[in-house]
Parts: C-alpha cells; structure tokens; sequence
C-alpha cells in the first residue's frame, strides 16, 4: 500500500489517467482508506471540473484568436521554407 506522499504524488497523472492498473488500484485503495488525502483528492477534481467549465464559458476574443491565427501562419511558412523541396 501506498503513503500519503506517494497518494499525492500520484493523484494529477490519476485524475489525467495515467497511471497503470496496477497503480490506479494502490490510488484507490489508498483514498478509500485515508480520508486527508480523499479530501485533497475531491479538491483537486473540483478545482479541475471548475476550470473546464469557466474554460468552456468564456473564448477568447477575437483580436486574440486574430493574432495567435496570423503568429501560426507566419511560423508554417517559416518551416515550410527550411524544408528541403523534393520533386
């Protein structure tokens, strides 16, 4: 079985589902046993569940998307000019 400190370690690549079976279940077993460590990991998925959603809510604006849209274009043409051109 797993510490605390290995729990809370291991919870951001639980909640991203990254880690193996083997260790999703020492995670698990370790959370039902350890009630400060469920807390710290029911605050970290609320915190990630807020996030997305006010993520969801509000875009960008526009001037932002423009910019980030023009920025991608010139960086393409850049590699697209490095590249040696094949026939």
């Amino acid at each position: 079985m797993i510490n605390c400190g290995d729990c809370a370690k291991a919870l951001n690549p639980f909640l991203d589902r990254e880690l193996s079976d083997e260790d999703v279940i020492q995670v698990r077993s370790h959370l039902e046993a350890c009630g400060g460590c469920l807390h710290l990991y029911q605050f970290e998925e609320s915190l990630r569940r807020l996030v997305r959603v006010k993520c969801q809510e509000q875009g960008a604006p526009a001037t932002l998307r423009e910019r980030i849209t023009l920025q991608l274009a010139i960086e393409r043409t850049k590699l697209e000019q490095r590249r040696p051109h094949t026939l």
